[in-house]
């Protein structure tokens, strides 16, 4: 290969690498690889495959070139089929395919297919060594797969690896902060009007269409008749058209699918794909209605139930068809959490209504699920609902009738910021407080009503979701500012390599280079952290537990940190009479490397780091040791938090992910050990991994 073809290729894979760094979501990485990705690869059609979230299929994200109805024959096809993406996926091997007959033969399935080409190459996408997906590129003609080409084509799947792995994780915490941002909507709605029938008709239009295509709330009648209370969909002649629909057709209390069956089990019915049987069983042989059915185009739905204090009040139902994308897992939940707020809306309305009526309110209101305080005009407690003994931790019979400054001496700052509504005027917005009840520090959301000779407080326990939206805060802040930093260094150095102004030595270029490999690294090492660590959180981490010699997996960490280590580090292994264990080597090896990572990191002014084996009893001791800045006492448990880093103050602005120690005491847990850490401020820390000897 002439110079100048190499200069022409590298020139092409860098222009994808400028692309897929400026591309934040998936499809628009999607389009960097398929269009500059395939001619980069000088290839006639590319196509990129990924796993299913169950492990078991691959599900074709999109193509570029291919003659056909590819991505309908190829949507969707199992990761044990004998077929190049699924082999690859599998085995983790990239595969080179120069002739016709060797991929027919390869693969007869394909053959029978009649599908064009001849060479073809299937690269891995994985991040950290675990395999999420494929890249296929198919050639017009027959193609040599010599070194130099499969390392550009190896080298472009690493790339399309890292960008939509990125984009992924990007659209998730996008997703996440839209549903947040949705049910957070819906929340101020339902709690706007004691009028049920109006805030459901508006929660209905409000899911159209950022939640679906058509929504369709059903209510259970006085009688247990289904009573269709709401219809949305962009379309108003297609909204008109669903109630006439409705009169012409209505549902059938026995009815096996749908809004029928959800009322009377109580359970949610998911249809990611709603399967042709399911529409049969619904049409019935009338053609009339089948004609309607093909033209509506439904594809995906979810019903849920208006369920709360064990009873179903209705249904609410989600339908994909013309525009949004089919349900997933994500979206079930969603409509679950939607439903569950809205049920419990209802409900309270209800109470309300009857104990506006001088139905038995204080028994109504002990069944809210929310707190309920009565105080009357001198502040004195007139009800405590079971709700709010349950939040405050202080019981009804103790709270009656004094002030409610003795029952909770917090209450006047507690409810200094929440506004007091009109009776009959609009619901203002719950407003969240913190409240420190023994020790223990609670959220509570807090609205209330002043009705003349008296005040009345509704309380909501939120402590879980600000525990949650705080960790969300952590994972972004943490997220952005650890990949942007790297991020930085890569863009600046690539900047300075290609201004024309100024002349650089061979010295020069190799460092930036040796920096940006470096920082890319760096980058791939977060990202692959930050996948993991939702994989341990979703319980999808696969462990291989084998009898593995814990020494020889010590001294290669150790071989392998001495490449790198910075000058006045010293390296040692201590392993002599180490027994064999039982653990997933793959995993220990990443628990070792990570311990002694931070060891070395967090020690700046240099000395002695080094790993030691022990045999214990029926257990061994592999310790990890430095003599560098220590951790204070107080500190020793909250470093194995998710997302939490020692003061800067303290590390000499050490930085990192907060994500590391987290990561290991999960993984050993995991391999049924323990994960302990003895230090002391600037003499140094010493990380235990304790483990079972082989049985």
């Amino acid at each position: 290969m002439s110079i100048h073809e190499r200069e022409d290729r590298a020139l092409r894979l860098q222009r994808v690498a400028e692309l897929l760094a400026e591309a934040v979501t998936p499809q628009e990485v999607l389009d960097a690889i398929l269009t500059e990705g395939v001619r980069a690869a000088e290839a006639r059609a590319g196509a990129i495959g990924v796993l299913s979230d169950d492990g078991e299929s691959v599900e074709l994200l999109a193509q570029q070139g291919y003659e056909g109805p590819v991505m309908d024959d190829w949507r969707r096809f199992p990761v044990a089929a004998r077929l190049p993406m699924s082999q690859v996926i599998r085995t983790g091997a990239p595969l080179f395919i120069s002739t016709l007959s060797e991929r027919n033969e390869l693969f007869p399935e394909l053959a029978e297919q009649g599908r064009d080409g001849s060479s073809i190459a299937v690269l891995p996408l994985a991040v950290e060594g675990s395999v999420f997906g494929a890249m296929a590129l198919s050639f017009a003609d027959e193609v040599e797969f010599d070194l130099e080409r499969r390392e550009m084509k190896v080298a472009l799947a690493r790339q399309a690896s890292q960008a939509l792995a990125r984009s992924r994780l990007y659209a998730k915490e996008q997703a996440l902060r839209e549903r947040m941002t949705f049910l957070a909507q819906a929340s101020e709605l339902l709690s706007s009007s004691l009028d049920y029938n109006v805030t459901l008709r508006q929660l209905a239009h409000l899911a159209v269409p950022g939640l679906a295509d058509w929504c369709a709330i059903d209510m259970v009648g006085k009688d247990g008749e289904i009573v269709r209370l709401a219809v949305a969909h962009q379309d108003p002649e297609k909204v008109r058209w669903a109630y006439e629909l409705q009169e012409r057709y209505p549902p059938k209390p026995d009815q096996p699918h749908g809004v029928p069956q959800v009322l009377r089990s109580g359970e949610a019915e998911f249809f990611p794909e709603i399967p042709d049987e399911v529409l049969e069983e619904a049409i019935g042989g009338d053609d009339e209605l089948r004609e309607i059915v093909d033209q509506l185009g439904l594809r995906s739905t979810i019903c849920v139930p208006l369920a709360t204090r064990g009873r179903t009040l209705g249904a609410l139902t989600l339908i994909a068809a013309e525009t949004h994308a089919t349900y997933t897992d994500a979206d079930l939940q969603l409509a679950q959490e939607l439903a569950r707020r809205a049920a419990v809306a209802v409900d309270n309305a209800r109470l309300y209504g009857e104990a506006e009526k001088g139905a038995n309110a204080a028994q109504a209101l002990a069944y809210v699920a929310d707190g309920v305080v009565l105080l009357d005009s001198d502040r004195v407690v007139r009800h405590w609902n079971p709700a709010a003994a349950a939040i405050t931790g202080v019981d009804g019979a103790h709270a009656l009738g004094k002030p409610v400054d003795e029952v909770v001496p917090a209450w006047a700052s507690l409810t200094s910021h929440v506004p007091l509504a009109q009776p009959g005027a609009p619901g203002t917005r719950p407003v969240t407080v913190p409240l420190v009840l023994d020790g223990s520090e609670l959220w509570i959301a807090m609205s209330g009503v002043d009705f003349g000779e008296g005040t009345v407080y509704a309380l909501q326990d939120v402590t879980s979701e600000h525990a949650l939206e705080k960790t969300r805060s952590d994972f972004v802040a943490t997220a952005s500012h650890e990949l942007r930093t790297p991020l930085a260094a890569v863009y600046g150095a690539v900047r300075t390599l290609r201004r024309d102004d100024i002349e650089l030595s061979e010295e020069e270029r190799t460092t930036f280079l040796e920096m940006i490999e470096s920082e890319a690294l760096r980058l791939s090492n977060i990202v692959g952290q930050i996948l993991l660590t939702g994989q341990l959180d979703a319980n999808a981490v696969e462990l291989s537990v084998t009898e593995c010699n814990p020494a020889e997996v010590a001294a290669g960490v150790i071989d392998s940190a001495s490449v790198h280590a910075p000058e006045g580090i010293a390296l040692s292994l201590s392993a002599d009479g180490a027994a064999p264990i039982m653990c997933d080597e793959n995993k220990l090896r990443q628990v070792l490397v990570n311990l002694l990572d931070n060891a070395v990191k967090y020690s700046p002014d240099g000395g002695k780091v080094g790993i030691r084996l022990e045999q214990s009893s029926d257990r061994c001791l592999i310790e990890v040791s430095d003599e560098g800045l220590g951790i204070p006492s107080s500190e020793r448990e909250k470093i194995f938090e998710k997302f939490y880093r020692l003061d800067p103050q303290q590390t000499k602005g050490v930085g990192g992910s907060g994500l590391g120690l987290y990561i290991c005491r999960e993984l050993v847990e995991r391999m049924d050990g323990e994960l302990t850490v003895d230090s002391q401020p600037g003499v140094g820390s010493r990380f235990t991994v304790v483990l079972p000897e082989r049985a």
